[in-house]
């Protein structure tokens, strides 16, 4: 079966459905090696709103927990907005607040009622990490999201074993246009991104658009997953009209192109962690 609507840039011939799809199962199998030669990741995925890009991340999540129960995931939550990490399941999150951060969380369906999951607290990075359950996703809450991520970034490259970073809406973190202190914060980052290969340590983040992230940390981008809705980047051979013609499903999945290093594939992403409308929270700073 052919797909027509995907063409590399500067080619002229449909690629065959099934060759794109062995090259997504490739590049997927590549993002959870466990090679010291391989090393690290850092990937994107983005993709219009209610597409599945949280999804994506917490399937890489379950599938670490499964197959590396021993290691250490971390997942960073946007403030005032639903806590996308919950739909994981029960008893496979813990939540990490810092000490004296007035970080609370609320319940969207109850009026914002302030509720209180159990938490545990820490004072700074190596307390962070000390605590942290291997196994379980730990669900780290930082009062200055951006500049304190960006320390937590830094640390990880001395910890020295497989560590696994996820970042919902990392265009916050590292949003482009910026200037002053951010921007040399945000060039600092851009130097550890490039260094996560080397440290064993797997970095997952989604945005809407990568336009929407500092051309400094874009160019560190290792893998690119495009869902509907996403814009093509030029450094891509994949085409905008490509992208326009993903089919999105709620029910069966998206479907997607995985890019890396000059490879390129086609797959269906099943969003298979709904909404859970019991636990419907928010944090707040």
């Amino acid at each position: 079966m052919k797909n027509s609507n995907f063409k590399g840039k500067n080619e002229d011939e449909s690629i065959d459905i099934s060759k794109s799809e062995i090259n997504a199962e490739h590049i997927l199998k590549r993002i959870h090696v466990h090679n010291e030669d391989a090393g690290g990741i850092f990937s994107l995925t983005t993709g219009g709103m209610g597409t599945g890009k949280t999804a994506i991340l917490l399937s890489f999540v379950d599938y670490t927990i499964r197959n590396f129960p021993n290691e250490k995931i971390f997942f960073s939550n946007c403030f005032f907005s639903p806590l996308q990490f919950v739909k994981i399941g029960e008893g496979r999150y813990h939540i990490m607040v810092k000490e004296n951060s007035g970080i609370t969380f609320h319940d969207r369906n109850l009026k914002l009622k302030e509720v209180f999951p159990p938490i545990t607290y820490f004072k700074n990075n190596e307390d962070l990490y000390e605590k942290a359950i291997p196994g379980k996703l730990n669900a780290v809450f930082l009062p200055d999201r951006v500049i304190d991520t960006i320390s937590f970034i830094h640390f990880l490259r001395s910890v020295g074993e497989w560590t696994h970073l996820y970042i919902d809406e990392f265009s916050e973190i590292a949003p482009s246009f910026t200037s002053g202190k951010q921007w040399k914060k945000i060039r600092d980052l851009s130097n550890d991104l490039k260094e996560v290969r080397k440290c064993m340590i797997n970095i997952h983040t989604n945005s809407q658009s990568v336009s929407d992230i500092d051309f400094r940390c874009r160019t560190k981008i290792m893998c690119k997953i495009f869902l509907p809705g996403s814009q093509a980047d030029s450094h891509s051979r994949i085409e905008q009209t490509a992208i326009d013609n993903l089919n999105e499903d709620p029910v069966g999945g998206s479907e997607g192109y995985i890019e890396m290093s000059g490879k390129f594939g086609r797959t269906v992403f099943k969003d298979i962690y709904k909404p859970n409308p019991k636990i419907l929270w928010e944090a707040r700073v």
